[in-house]
């Protein structure tokens, strides 16, 4: 049997975060003031899934200070042009950003630096919240990860003709912690920013198929059809 799966890979509204000092205590969070789906399929014919954040403004990001909430919100949509319905896994990594040292553009940021970002940025991930827990992070991982993937419970459906299903946002906005000071901002500065990178991978979700773990995402998970998201 053919498992049919793709994979959805793009910079969703890059949050390019560096810390500055600007009348006392404060940073800046930048992006390429777009977002940009750029999305590489691979599998059956007709499926598609479209990786979104509606509720990002860039122009609103340019200051951040301690305290300031800015709303990302990650959503996927099940935009198959056949009636295809679909499991969701998606992927958050933490990475240095352009303005970073030539040698580690692109690339997951260290423990060392994470540590710092956890300190400064705080991000309201819908698997923490028990009242709703749409999504569940992979087993073993932790908001602190430079890394972190997430399946979606449930099942998103097609329903053609009408428009797909949307996932419930992964999170729904980024703070900047109250206690942030200028010694924890400049540092922000020194690495060059971060990147919130965000990927995922769809799957064709079949009806009682339990032997191939494709009736149900949690089923999916447990057979380790999302385990290319961990490398």
């Amino acid at each position: 049997m053919r498992k049919n799966i793709k994979a959805i890979g793009l910079l969703l509204a890059i949050a390019c975060i560096s810390g500055a000092l600007y009348q006392g205590t404060g940073a800046y969070l930048t992006d390429e003031r777009k977002v940009v789906n750029h999305l590489d399929f691979a599998g059956a014919k007709g499926m598609q899934a479209v990786l979104t954040e509606p509720a990002w403004e860039p122009e609103k990001g340019l200051l951040v200070i301690p305290g300031i909430k800015l709303l990302k919100d990650p959503q996927v949509t099940n935009t198959s042009s056949i009636d295809m319905d679909e499991l969701v896994a998606l992927k958050v990594e933490f990475v240095y950003t352009r303005d970073s040292d030539e040698r580690k553009k692109g690339e997951q940021l260290t423990k060392e630096d994470m540590k710092l970002v956890s300190q400064v940025f705080e991000i309201d991930y819908n698997s923490d919240d028990p009242k709703k827990a749409d999504w569940v992070r992979f087993k073993g991982e932790s908001r602190e990860d430079v890394r972190q993937c997430f399946y979606y419970k449930k099942v998103l459906e097609r329903q053609l003709p009408e428009k797909g299903e949307t996932t419930v946002p992964l999170f729904t906005q980024v703070q900047v912690r109250k206690e942030v000071n200028n010694l924890m901002a400049e540092k922000i500065r020194q690495i060059g920013g971060v990147e919130i990178r965000v990927s995922g991978r769809v799957l064709q979700q079949m009806e009682g198929e339990r032997y191939f773990g494709l009736n149900s995402p949690e089923e999916a998970y447990q057979a380790g059809l999302f385990q290319e998201l961990e490398l």
